[in-house]
């Protein structure tokens, strides 16, 4: 029993803290009816409806015809490294940073782990992190604190992208040169590997044949879940849909959502809810954030989560764009500075034989890494 806890604790160690920080924070708001509030259930619902079908999409054998598609099109561990992280860093931009990681990580730990490439999956899955994380500070739907702030600044579309672009185009360049590091071999080792890869049957349709009426329900569910991000369905709508579908034609995928990940998003909402409610903490913001927005908002992130960072800082801030730049580079850093790292970590916690120390010790040089790059970048352009 004892060694069971031990193992769970040690799996779930970003929830363990996240629960700890919620708990220590009530001790200076009191539970009250006003906690509902602080938890998004938009967000919570998208989680939910992503993760669900993407896992119904998976059952189904659909990676799996796409990691051999994309597999013929690549020859080398490199160039394959380059296409997930240039595909999660292009499309966050457009279905935002937590729907691209939702989306590709599974499939990239899947993909190399199925071509005999583990030992590469948590280097190229940090960058696929970090790359959202980026791509999606060009465009104003491409992360939430981005809405947040582009609804508050008066400006256009075009206009608000002109601020980040610089910025974005450095990002690229640095992922580029870190995609460089990942080794320039064959994806497979030997050409028995390659053709024991391109023949081995679909697991799906070794048990159950493809079902194509399934696979069908999941690709409208998918299709569903982005319309929900482009606010065309809401979300809670969207998740009873996805419930009730996935219940009728294949209940069993219920149980492979990953329900602690949306438990810890709930302690980080508490957490971050109450930081926002406590006097001390708004009075001593008050004094430190006016002509220090971009230097705050980068050191809050990091603690609270760049989303709730963006929200507490605003009202003391006078330099939005200055908070704008902080919040997005925030975002790299420590685990929590951007939920959307959070969302990968558990992803990859989740796979077989994962080690989560090393992912976490990879994840924090890497970030560590870009900021720098940024924070130098973010001085020479104002220099110029």
């Amino acid at each position: 029993m004892g060694n069971k806890i031990l193992a769970f604790l040690k799996k779930e160690i970003v929830f363990v803290i996240s629960f700890i920080l919620a708990a220590a924070s009530c001790f200076f708001v009191k539970p009250n009816p006003g906690y509902i509030k602080y938890i998004d259930v938009k967000v919570l619902c998208l989680l939910f409806a992503f993760m669900t079908v993407v896992a119904g999409l998976r059952y189904c054998g659909v990676f799996d015809k796409c990691a051999k598609f994309l597999c013929k099109l690549t020859s080398s561990v490199r160039t394959l490294g380059i296409v997930l992280v240039f595909m999660c860093f292009i499309f966050s931009m457009f279905i935002t940073n937590d729907v691209a990681l939702l989306t590709f990580v599974p499939f990239t730990i899947m993909l190399l782990a199925s071509c005999g490439q583990e030992k590469h999956i948590i280097y190229i899955v940090v960058l696929q992190t970090i790359a959202a994380n980026l791509g999606s500070m060009l465009t104003p739907m491409g992360n939430p604190q981005n809405l947040f702030l582009y609804s508050k600044m008066g400006i256009n579309a075009l206009q608000f992208c002109k601020i980040l672009l610089p910025y974005t185009i450095v990002s690229a360049v640095v992922l580029v040169i870190c995609s460089l590091f990942i080794p320039r071999k064959n994806l497979f080792e030997t050409e028995e590997a390659k053709n024991r890869f391109f023949n081995k049957p679909i697991e799906s349709e070794e048990k159950n044949g493809l079902n194509i009426f399934r696979t069908v329900v999941y690709l409208v569910l998918f299709v569903l879940c982005i319309l929900s991000v482009l606010k065309i369905i809401p979300a809670w709508i969207l998740g009873i849909v996805v419930a009730v579908c996935v219940a009728a034609v294949q209940f069993k995928i219920l149980f492979k959502v990953d329900y602690i990940l949306l438990l810890t998003f709930v302690c980080f909402f508490i957490f971050s809810g109450n930081m926002q409610n406590i006097e001390f903490v708004k009075n001593q913001l008050q004094n430190v954030v006016e002509g220090r927005e971009f230097l705050c908002g980068i050191l809050s992130s990091q603690i609270i989560s760049n989303v709730p960072a963006t929200l507490l800082l605003y009202e003391f801030s006078k330099n939005t764009k200055e908070l704008l730049l902080g919040v997005d580079l925030g975002g790299l850093g420590t685990l929590i500075a951007s939920l959307a790292s959070l969302i990968s970590y558990k992803l990859y916690a989740g796979s077989e034989n994962a080690n989560g120390t090393k992912f976490i010790a990879v994840f924090t040089l890497m970030n560590l890494i870009f900021i720098a790059v940024l924070v130098v970048a973010k001085l020479i352009f104002c220099c110029l």
